[in-house]
């Protein structure tokens, strides 16, 4: 064969061979099992506080890989097992090795996964989006799914608690069902409609309504222990710490008492509010669409300080350590000292951040709406 031929022959089969080596559907190794998961639901645990202490985190906005997906994100980004968990819009679930960002797969989703994935043993669970609405259960181990029942107009996030995976309706449905065969356990109606994703502490879930409603509800069968009515429409969820820190979209933060409900301080911010407070000891971190990130004492809500970010703010701030990240509209993304809100670190990702970053104490993972994902860490590592 003449080299002009095998030339040829290499430029076809290369790019398919990259392809195929690129596109296998994912399975989850019995080591992988083993590994921990830093940050299972859209907040990170089921207090949604968006926070991990500890970690070698220097707040410095290192790059240490960063991948093109080419796909929007659906819903938020999570780690499992050492993996990356992206849901895209193209129906299928990406996952990424988290310490070099290498490609370990992927599932067929059948849809927009907007809840995002959430892992039960080695099972991934998921709702896609309103056009095809259906919870889905797939085996990681073999690929398999196991399940799917209907759903309608699912919100964003969704967490396991006690062995029940959790999910929100825009249209006021919150349900739990069994994760081995999707049985419904219970269902709570409300009257307006679940734009925010449930948090759960101390036996209670924890549900924002559109309608200005926080609604109390126990976990062990969906009734109802109290209501929280507040000024406005709220559209995130709430992170549970000493209080319920909540926010609501005429800019309010408030906190509120997780026993009784009973509004124990209230703060107003500058601008419309879409985020979910993070939390870290003693202070809560809110950005607002005017472009601030504020922190609040948790204790009584004065602000104790301000940073103008210069961008509307519309994904929620994460704490990392002694840091606090937050991504604009316009694409720009912060690190700041959580004591004072100097600047430690600034980059701009081209545009606008979708979802909270996601951490492991030691590397940070952040998305933009046009699907890029950006690890940030140590270099010295």
């Amino acid at each position: 064969m003449s080299r002009l031929c095998v030339t040829r022959l290499l430029i076809i089969v290369a790019p398919l061979v990259l392809a195929l080596s690129c596109s296998h559907k994912y399975k989850l190794t019995e080591e992988q099992l083993s590994q921990p998961s830093p940050w299972q639901f859209y907040r990170g645990d089921l207090s949604s506080q968006g926070k991990v202490h500890g970690g070698t985190f220097n707040g410095k906005l290192d790059i240490l890989w960063e991948r093109k997906r080419g796909e929007k994100p659906a819903g938020p980004v999570s780690l499992y097992h050492g993996s990356l968990v992206y849901p895209g819009t193209k129906n299928k679930i990406r996952l990424y090795d988290a310490l070099t960002g290498n490609k370990q797969g992927y599932l067929k989703s059948h849809g927009a996964a907007q809840t995002g994935v959430v892992i039960y043993d080695n099972l991934a669970l998921f709702a896609t989006s309103p056009r095809k609405s259906w919870l889905r259960c797939i085996n990681l181990h073999n690929g398999k799914r196991i399940w799917k029942r209907r759903v309608k107009d699912v919100a964003a996030g969704s967490i396991i608690v006690n062995d029940m995976l959790v999910i929100s309706s825009t249209g006021g449905t919150l349900s739990a069902y069994r994760p081995e065969n999707g049985d419904m356990i219970w269902s709570f109606e409300a009257e307006g409609g679940f734009v925010a994703p449930a948090s759960f502490a101390d036996g209670r879930i924890f549900q924002p309504c559109d309608n200005g409603t926080l609604y109390a509800i126990s976990a062990a069968d969906g009734s109802e222990i109290y209501e929280v009515t507040v000024e406005s429409p709220m559209v995130s969820a709430v992170a549970v710490g000493t209080m319920v820190f909540a926010t609501d979209m005429l800019g309010h933060v408030y906190g509120i008492e997780p026993a009784d409900g009973r509004i124990a301080w209230q703060s107003e911010l500058n601008g419309a509010v879409w985020t979910t407070p993070a939390v870290s000891e003693d202070r809560l971190f809110v950005g607002h669409s005017r472009g601030e990130l504020v922190a609040l004492d948790a204790a009584d809500g004065h602000i104790v300080w301000r940073f103008n970010a210069g961008e509307v703010i519309k994904a929620s701030a994460t704490v990392v350590g002694d840091y606090v990240l937050v991504g604009t509209m316009g694409g720009k993304l912060f690190s700041l000292d959580v004591s004072d809100g100097r600047v430690v670190g600034q980059r701009q990702l081209g545009d606008a951040v979708a979802y909270s970053p996601v951490t492991d104490g030691d590397r940070v993972y952040v998305t933009t709406e046009s699907g890029k994902i950006v690890c940030f860490g140590r270099k010295d590592e």
